[in-house]
């Protein structure tokens, strides 16, 4: 029960809030303009203006950046992730399988 409503709350989080589907009656009615999406959609074109502006040499010092950070984030996670308690037993259940369940797929 607990699970189902973990479910219908997430689910009820991402239409709402999210996608604000609760003020679009279908695809002829876009509804509102979502200003914190515009904003990011904007502030992500500026960026790439600037990139673009500054030309390849100043670019190529920004790669270093963005090509190393998600890694340095993943790690953090890992780590922070293995401190859980009962971390061990998700990895244990992640990596067994059972069989019999996937002889019985549907």
């Amino acid at each position: 029960a607990t699970l189902q409503l973990a479910d219908a709350v997430g689910s009820l989080f991402c239409s709402e809030r999210t996608l604000g589907l609760s003020r679009s009656s279908g695809l002829h009615d876009p509804g509102p303009v979502r200003w914190e999406l515009a904003i990011c959609l904007l502030a992500a074109w500026v960026i790439i203006f600037l990139c673009c502006l500054k030309g390849i040499r100043s670019s190529g010092k920004i790669v270093y950046v963005t090509a190393t950070f998600p890694y340095l984030v993943l790690i953090v996670l890992i780590i922070r992730g293995a401190t859980l308690k009962g971390s061990l037993q998700g990895v244990k259940f992640y990596l067994s399988t059972d069989w019999k369940r996937l002889g019985s797929a549907q």
